[in-house]
Order: structure tokens, then C-alpha cells, then sequence
């Protein structure tokens, strides 16, 4: 599963974006994955903003009508596919009004990797996961810590590192831009991957009950993309499943 977010709209229109610089190799490989029709093995999701927006906030719905108003030829140019994903799939909480279904697709999204052996791909400010239980059920977490900002240009290096890994586990990639490139490599080569990207935040707010994005003091938050004020909190057990770390 690959998921293309206003961000990666943006890196596709020739901007730079908070997390990553424009690379123009980095904007080709995106363009030929979103280029490609969803199947069984490979499902390319993109904003659900094209119909029913009123199921948003107020604040989301001016958000999508102006990113929309700007980019609807753009996203005819780009996606032709008779079918797609929903980018919203692992952000089910925040941007919406009715936030009562949160919950039940957490839960699923929690079963798919309920026993299972996972490789977490994230930055270094990111810990998802950390101070909640959005992967308590997991039998087993290891994780390649890799930069925050800007990963792609270390993108070569952290695929070798997640070969070392991967053996085995479900591959979560919370890496911006890079991780859709990162998921698209993984899966022609065999592996599961899932690119579910700020799923901590919106878990996180689901669990305190958020009507607003607000901002975590002790890793990244959702939108507040230059991790200004972040204390981290020692925790051994995240220390322990970090099997390789890249973000220096």
C-alpha cells in the first residue's frame, strides 16, 4: 500500500516541501507509482476529496477545496485508474467530523499486524508506537531509524539496511516521500509492505479524545513538520528495537 498525501502532490508540482527538498529523481519514481493501476499486490491510495468533502471538519474542508482548486487538472494528469485507496486509511481521526468511527478502523488496521513479526521505517523524531499501544498486539517490533527530514537522499542505503531486517516481517514505512519509493522497491521484491505515514499522531489523538491537532511534546507530531520543542523521554524498550539507525 502506497499512499500519495497533499505533500507528495506538492513534490509532484516541482515545490519542495518542509520534509524533503525536491529531487528530481525522487519526483520520477513517484510519478511512475502513481502512474500505476491498484491490484492485489500493490494499492496506490490518494486523497478521498473528490466527492463527499462535507464529511470533514470545516477546517479540513477549506484545506481540500483550495489544495483541489489548485491541483484537479494536476491529479487527471497524474492518476487515470479506474480504481484507488484512500490516503485517509491509516488518518481516520482528526480531519473528520464524525470521529466515532476511528476507533473500528483502528482496530482494523491494528489486526493486520496482531501476531505478526513487524520493521518499522521512521525518523528519528517520529517513535510511533512509543506511550501507546497502537502496536502492543505486534508478536515482535524492530526499527531502522533513518532522517527526519530529507530521508531520500539516504534512500539506497536504508533499503540495503531493511534487507538485513526484513526477513519475515510485515514492513511498516513512515517516511514521507521516500516511503513511497521505499514500498514500491520492497513489494516488486517480494516483500509486504504498508506506507502508513503520521498513523501515530492520529492514534494518539483518537485515544485523548482531540478536536484540534495537538502538539506532543516527546516525538513528532503530525503537521508540525520542523520538530521544534521535542524532549524525548528515555525509554528502554524502544531503545532495544532499534536494529539499525541512520538518521546521523
Amino acid at each position: 500500500m502506497i499512499r500519495f498525501g497533499d505533500g507528495e502532490i506538492n513534490l509532484l508540482a516541482g515545490y519542495s516541501i518542509p520534509y524533503q527538498d525536491y529531487d528530481e529523481e525522487l519526483v520520477s519514481t513517484m510519478r511512475e507509482i502513481i502512474s500505476l493501476p491498484s491490484s492485489e499486490d500493490t494499492v496506490i491510495c490518494l486523497p478521498d476529496i473528490f466527492q463527499n468533502r462535507f464529511i470533514f471538519t470545516w477546517w479540513a474542508i477549506d484545506f481540500w477545496k483550495i489544495h483541489l482548486d489548485h491541483y484537479a487538472d494536476f491529479y487527471q494528469s497524474l492518476s487515470s485508474d479506474s480504481w484507488y485507496g484512500s490516503t485517509f486509511v491509516s488518518r481516520p481521526y482528526i480531519d473528520f467530523e464524525d470521529k466515532t468511527q476511528a476507533n473500528e478502523q483502528f482496530a482494523k488496521l491494528k489486526s493486520i499486524w496482531k501476531g505478526r513479526d513487524l520493521l518499522l521505517i521512521e525518523g528519528a523524531t517520529s517513535r510511533s508506537g512509543v506511550g501507546n499501544d497502537l502496536f502492543a498486539d505486534a508478536k515482535s517490533i524492530q526499527r531502522i531509524i533513518c532522517p527526519s527530514h530529507s530521508a531520500y537522499s539516504r534512500v539506497d542505503e536504508i533499503e540495503k539496511e531493511i534487507y538485513k531486517h526484513a526477513n519475515g516481517r510485515l514492513i511498516l514505512c513512515m517516511l514521507g516521500p521516500t516511503a513511497k519509493v521505499l514500498a514500491y522497491r520492497l513489494t516488486k521484491n517480494g516483500y509486504q509492505v504498508l506506507d502508513i505515514g503520521h498513523i501515530d499522531s492520529e492514534y494518539e489523538w483518537m485515544k485523548m479524545g482531540a478536536k484540534t491537532k495537538i502538539k506532543f511534546n516527546h516525538k513528532h507530531t503530525a503537521e508540525y513538520n520542523f520538530d521544534q520543542d521535542i524532549e524525548f523521554i528515555e525509554d528502554e524498550t524502544y531503545t532495544s528495537q532499534i536494529v539499525a539507525d541512520l538518521s546521523k
